[in-house]
């Protein structure tokens, strides 16, 4: 029997010595951490390569459940060969277990405690001690990624302080979709001493603040935005720990159609200017207020949509509605209503005397139709980029005969229409110059009523006239730029004396040329 006895002893010795692992048969060693992904390449001459090879010889079979443990997969990387190993750190009673031969063993403690000292294995403590956090989107939990910044203290009571990854995102397409109205926080396993959300757009810091909430309401358009939330726990000195995480993600924020009038001070016949952030590609929208009259197109500028409409002459002081009707016509239409305040304006009015035989010749029918006919058509089409850069200047210097929207009697009969300009009086010849950039849409000689005569698209629908010019130095097509010389002034057409009718207007609607000198959008 003894013999039967000795016999085991010796094959069991064996077969343990058979399957000994040796530095020798490998190249080098990976250890993957299996939560994070992070993965720490050991060459087989290094210290740390010895104490692992060590704890995963120097064992004993063992039934424990490692459900809870820490799982490190340890790889025996040998050419093209890889041989695996689970290492399982038990942290509450600082004790490691390996997975070999199909079967579990617990390495012996003095190679444990040289596993719990390694670098390799330092997340170990960090996952022991940090406190997990996540994204609650509407009720449902997201992990973004996640950076730690955190110190603990090791079985030898020394403070290790280590940097890296805590969690890799699991964010479906990368970038999470958030609208108006919908519920989002950040949840931890123990509340933060401190918390600060930053909001990046295209990498500058839009918003900071401790609310995410307080922080997206930062976030005035749609758009991609980046979202950090930094929370930081135990602060203070004798903590066996402390630090701070760091979770981060992408998000396509979409905000609620959002109406707002630009223009401060609106009278009539001036330039309404009315902006709609936020609308979306499959999203309609069009603005309706009893103060302008005529059909009101949108310009994208800058991201948003902009509405550059003539408050109509007429209008009278008060207060009026502006209806902004979105996706119009689809069952889903909706309406944002603001309040728009037309304050009152006086014009003046004034008594032209002209020659009967130039007032019947220049301002009859003829007259009328032949501008609708050429002039009019030329302030039809406008380019849907803004053109025009900062503010207007005057195109010439002169003495103001007549203002904009003045009531006109000629011969004691009143006109049919306000005048739709400023008439600037100079001596005849004197450079016209264009007010700002843009391009000619019409230039013809020998017109009736406005003879000689310029039209420049600035873009967005805003156009400039210049009529009885006596000579002129541009053609239609051709661009312009501020301070451009485009003719001179003279005494063509209906005109009683050397002087630049100059005029503004929204397409054919005319607007107060005052306005533009102080900018429109810009």
């Amino acid at each position: 029997m003894k013999k039967i006895i000795l016999i085991l002893l010796l094959l069991s010795a064996l077969f343990a010595a058979s399957c000994k692992l040796s530095l020798s048969n490998i190249d080098q060693i990976e250890a993957v951490n299996t939560v994070t992904n992070e993965s720490t390449v050991i060459e087989k001459d290094s210290g740390d390569a010895k104490s692992i090879m060590d704890a995963l010889n120097k064992i004993e079979k063992n039934e424990k459940d490692t459900t809870d443990f820490f799982p490190f997969e340890i790889n025996l990387i040998s050419g093209s060969d890889k041989d695996t190993h689970i290492l399982y750190f038990d942290m509450k009673n600082q004790a490691a277990y390996v997975t070999k031969n199909d079967g579990l063993y617990k390495i012996r403690d003095k190679e444990t405690r040289l596993l719990f000292l390694n670098e390799v294995f330092s997340y170990i403590y960090v996952d022991n001690t940090i406190y997990d956090s996540h994204v609650v989107l509407n009720g449902e939990k997201v992990t973004p990624d996640t950076k730690y910044d955190w110190t603990y203290k090791d079985i030898d009571g020394h403070y290790v302080k280590k940097q890296g990854t805590l969690k890799t995102s699991d964010i479906d397409g990368g970038k999470l979709s958030i609208q108006d109205g919908d519920a989002i926080d950040f949840k931890y396993e123990t509340n933060p001493d401190s918390q600060v959300i930053r909001l990046y757009s295209q990498g500058n810091l839009m918003a900071a603040g401790s609310s995410v909430e307080e922080v997206l309401s930062k976030a005035a358009t749609d758009g991609e935005y980046y979202i950090e939330c930094q929370a930081q726990w135990l602060m203070k000195q004798n903590s066996d720990f402390y630090g701070s995480s760091t979770s981060s993600f992408s998000a396509i924020i979409d905000k609620s159609v959002d109406v707002s009038i630009v223009t401060r001070e609106n009278y009539p016949g001036n330039i309404l200017i009315v902006q709609v952030n936020n609308l979306n590609s499959d999203e309609t929208v069009s603005i309706q207020t009893d103060v302008v009259k005529v059909e009101t197109k949108n310009y994208l500028y800058k991201d948003k949509n902009v509405y550059i409409s003539p408050i109509d002459l007429n209008t009278t002081a008060g207060e009026y509605k502006l209806t902004a009707k979105v996706k119009q016509g689809k069952s889903v239409e909706y309406n944002i209503e603001k309040t728009l305040i037309v304050k009152e304006k006086s014009f003046k009015t004034q008594y032209l005397t002209v020659d009967e035989d130039l007032n019947q010749s220049n301002n009859d029918s003829a007259a009328i139709l032949e501008f609708a006919e050429l002039v009019k058509p030329a302030r039809t089409v406008s380019s849907d980029e803004k053109l025009w850069e900062g503010t207007f200047a005057m195109p010439v210097e002169g003495e103001l005969t007549t203002d904009f929207a003045e009531i006109r009697y000629v011969n004691n009969e009143k006109s049919s229409s306000r005048h739709s300009g400023l008439d600037l009086a100079a001596a005849k010849g004197t450079p016209v110059s264009a007010p700002n950039n843009g391009i000619v849409t019409f230039a013809m000689e020998g017109l009736l009523s406005p003879g000689n005569t310029v039209v420049i698209d600035h873009g967005m629908g805003l156009f400039t006239s210049y009529y009885h010019l006596d000579t002129i130095d541009v053609v239609k097509g051709q661009k312009v730029k501020k301070g451009d010389v485009i003719g001179t002034v003279g005494t063509t057409g209906f005109s009683t004396g050397p002087h630049l009718h100059y005029a503004v207007s929204i397409y054919n609607s005319y607007v107060n040329p005052y306005q533009t000198l102080s900018g429109i959008i810009d």
